[in-house]
């Protein structure tokens, strides 16, 4: 448990103190995932980075999957710029794929293995994951319960990729419902103000 809540602290020190000074400080997060990856000899499999589990995660989530990009797509093309949305769309995408990665392996697993997979363990991912987009009233209450969630479906489909593309068309319909006074583009710590 100490390493799920120890990675949560360094990343709300990089994003409220380091980054700041610095945006080289966002490694710190980054190189401690990977000496945790080494350490506990993690595979493609563990990870959630094996396409058999994507496979299987497009094909059980298929339906969701396709409205969600269905939603995405009409909403590009409704505001007249749609291939730049959707190039910042595959840029968020990658985004995503970290943010999963590091909530899942960093956060979800460690937890699961301290406590075992519940959803208590789901729902304590899910608040550490919230408390990391503080001050946002958006993305405070939604990565908390996209966390809880997410968490879950991993246990059943290990796929990271999966999970960030629904992430990402999660996030692009809750941008474009939310006020842009309230969401500020998704801005999280010092920076939301500025």
């Amino acid at each position: 448990m100490a390493e799920a809540f120890g990675f949560t602290a360094v990343v709300l020190i990089d994003i409220w103190f380091l980054r700041i000074r610095s945006a080289w400080w966002d490694a710190l997060p980054a190189a401690i995932a990977f000496v945790s990856c080494v350490v506990h000899r993690e595979t493609f499999g563990s990870l959630g980075l094996r396409m058999r589990e994507l496979w299987g995660a497009l094909r059980a989530w298929r339906v969701v999957l396709l409205v969600g990009a269905a939603a995405a797509i009409a909403g590009c093309f409704s505001t007249g710029r749609p291939l730049y949305l959707m190039y910042r769309g595959g840029l968020y995408f990658l985004w995503c794929v970290l943010q999963q990665f590091l909530l899942q392996n960093m956060i979800y697993r460690r937890l699961r293995d301290a406590v075992g997979a519940s959803w208590i363990t789901g729902v304590l991912a899910g608040v550490l994951f919230g408390v990391t987009h503080v001050p946002n009233p958006v993305l405070v209450p939604a990565t908390l319960a996209w966390g809880a969630v997410s968490a879950r479906m991993f246990e059943h489909r290990s796929s990271i990729v999966a999970l960030a593309l629904l992430q990402t068309m999660l996030s692009a319909l809750l941008l474009w419902l939310a006020p842009t006074g309230l969401s500020r583009q998704f801005r999280v710590g010092p920076g939301y103000w500025h």
